[in-house]
């Protein structure tokens, strides 16, 4: 299935690339999902309910391998590493084995992993703990309590918001701190970008603040609603999710709102910007999406069934283009992984690697009948009549004889002529 965008009008921006978006594949799921999905451009790990972790091939879905593990915080994955959060430790698992790296023991994470620039950034209920993401050791532990957000780091600079309102800049060279302050009502969002802090707070505002240096205030913006989920900043915008429904494009020097869009769901999990497009999962069949210039609608990605509460989508953006990866439920329990990109043709696999022939076990044989007396001449003679079951892959084609096409079922063309047509005087180029 695939998704259209909305055409433009004169004068707009043509449609960004990589949309529409279609489903790839689709694969079920051995029961209900407690983390995930999360995805390195390779593959596409998701944590079941059932205790165990599994590792799929971003190509075609197919298992790359699983683990007993029980995970149920959101992983975190940067290059061949995934990172994980079971039990009372803190694991780094090569990406294409499954294999363990490394292991920080005695450390139970209660937000969210971050991991980027080389770095993994977790929160316990007393400390925070930035470690080597290569080696997995702890390069410092700063104490903090109350903190329920995955941090957020940039350049120099590891952020937190508590739910008592204190956010704290950390160096990320020692661990200490660069500045903190408090804001109303606690902290519902946080989200750093090019040495600025948007944190969404409890009085419904949403504020900037200086991170470099320090913390002092740019702007704020009265929202409707209480900042929700995740806030995604490019170089022209401020993209925000609030509870009263609403998605909000603010200028990132001036805090002035440059568009906004109401929805009929709840956007509990912020947004995702990629290709130019920003995506509002909600707890759905569709995905709504917009344009990140003008904020009008750009169709809505449709998910096989409702997205799970607590488990977004992966929306990531690759050299090949944005990609998606949902997990699912039916009504009937039954869970799978679903995977979108740009709409186009499908990779190219050689039916002779193949295992199992696509698409086999949803056919049945039709009436045994002779094929000839369908398309006659299209084929030479009558073949032996098979079940499609029985039938061997590869199939190797000949070509049939080369004679004129005069009929085909439910079609009737007129005999080709062996006469050329005569060219009349004056009727040639430029005549």
């Amino acid at each position: 299935m695939a998704v259209g965008a909305l055409p433009a009008a004169a004068g707009d921006r043509p449609p960004p690339p990589g949309l529409p978006l279609a489903q790839w594949w689709s694969v079920p799921l051995d029961g209900a999902v407690s983390a995930g999905p999360v995805s390195d451009g390779q593959r596409v790990y998701a944590a079941l309910a059932s205790a165990l972790l599994t590792a799929r091939d971003a190509k075609d879905g197919h298992e790359i391998w699983r683990q007993n593990r029980a995970v149920t915080l959101p992983m975190a994955a940067d290059g061949e590493l995934l990172f994980v959060a079971s039990g009372d430790a803190i694991e780094a698992l090569r990406g294409d084995t499954g294999k363990t790296v490394w292991t920080v023991p005695r450390t139970t994470p209660v937000a969210p992993l971050l991991a980027a620039s080389g770095w993994v950034i977790a929160t316990t209920e007393t400390h925070i703990v930035l470690i080597r993401a290569a080696t997995g050791e702890i390069v410092w532990q700063h104490a903090a309590g109350g903190i329920r957000l995955a941090p957020s780091l940039d350049g120099d600079r590891v952020y937190t918001g508590a739910e008592d309102g204190r956010v704290l800049a950390l160096n990320v060279k020692d661990g200490s701190v660069a500045w903190e302050q408090f804001f109303t009502g606690g902290v519902t969002a946080i989200a750093a970008y090019r040495d600025r802090l948007y944190v969404g707070a409890g009085n419904k505002r949403l504020y900037t603040v200086d991170g470099a240096k320090s913390g002092e205030p740019k702007w704020n913006y009265r929202l409707d609603g209480l900042a929700a989920g995740r806030i995604e900043i490019d170089d022209a915008h401020v993209y925000v999710a609030s509870l009263d429904n609403m998605i909000r494009a603010l200028d990132r020097q001036n805090g002035g709102q440059r568009w906004q869009m109401g929805l009929r769901h709840r956007p509990y999990w912020g947004v995702r910007v990629a290709g130019h497009v920003v995506f509002v999962p909600v707890t759905s069949a569709d995905v709504p999406m917009i344009y990140d210039h003008d904020g009008r609608a750009a169709g809505s990605l449709h998910l096989p069934d409702e997205a799970l509460p607590n488990l977004p989508p992966a929306i990531v953006s690759t050299k090949d283009g944005t990609l998606v990866y949902a997990v699912t439920a039916s009504q009937a329990n039954e869970w799978q992984l679903t995977k979108f990109a740009p709409a186009g043709e499908a990779a190219l696999i050689p039916i002779g690697t193949l295992a199992v022939m696509p698409g086999v076990p949803y056919l049945t044989d039709p009436t045994l009948a002779p094929i000839g007396n369908v398309l006659g001449l299209l084929i030479l003679g009558d073949p032996r009549l098979m079940r499609f079951s029985e039938v061997d892959w590869p199939i190797v084609l000949r070509d049939p004889p080369l004679v004129p096409l005069t009929t085909l079922p439910g079609v009737q063309l007129r005999p080709l002529s062996p006469v050329l047509p005569v060219r009349r005087a004056g009727s040639g180029p430029g005549g």
